[in-house]
């Protein structure tokens, strides 16, 4: 009776190892903290971190959407170059501590990138003496609905404004 109660209790142990075998071994996706979780792509400069990076584009203009955490223990100035062809260079501030947020409040836009919807365009990211990296930002348009209000703002044009006709007034004259 003994033997009968062992062998059951050991391939009880066996069937439970077995089945739950797998738990050991395969890593947790939720432990991956690199892992995209939208339309853009990541990267990390020393201790600013870039996340969910893309690019919202229209008619050759462009909109940057990215968050930005900075590790660091002071602020840094972020210097963001889109393709090497790219004659504006902006810059932007991220504190220590809290992520800032590009995209609907705060935003970064060129007005003479010719990077296509659909296509990759390369954006190199730096700071201070750190080494910068190069992103291949995914180009989309503003037809997500998530999109939809992050489309780069129209340049304005300069229009002539007509100018009205004086009106002439009558003047007292002392006589």
């Amino acid at each position: 009776m003994k033997v009968r109660v062992a062998a059951s209790v050991v391939l009880a142990v066996g069937v439970a190892l077995a089945t739950a075998g797998c738990g050991f071994i395969t890593p947790q996706g939720t432990q991956r903290i690199t892992q995209s979780t939208s339309f853009g792509v990541e990267g990390d400069v020393g201790d600013v971190h870039i996340r969910n990076a893309y690019l919202v584009s229209q008619d050759g203009k462009a909109t940057l959407i990215a968050t930005f955490v900075n590790k660091g223990d002071s602020g840094e100035t972020l210097t963001i170059q889109p393709n090497a062809s790219a004659s504006d260079t902006k810059s932007l501030d991220v504190a220590e501590g809290d992520p800032t947020i590009i995209g609907p409040k705060q935003t970064l836009q060129w007005d003479d990138l010719t990077a296509k919807p659909g296509s990759l365009l390369p954006v190199f990211f730096t700071y201070g003496d750190k080494t910068g990296v190069t992103m291949d930002l995914p180009v989309l348009t503003g037809d997500f609905k998530v999109n939809s209000t992050l489309t780069p703002t129209p340049v304005p044009t300069a229009t002539e404004t007509p100018t009205a006709t004086p009106t002439p007034t009558e003047t007292a004259t002392a006589g």
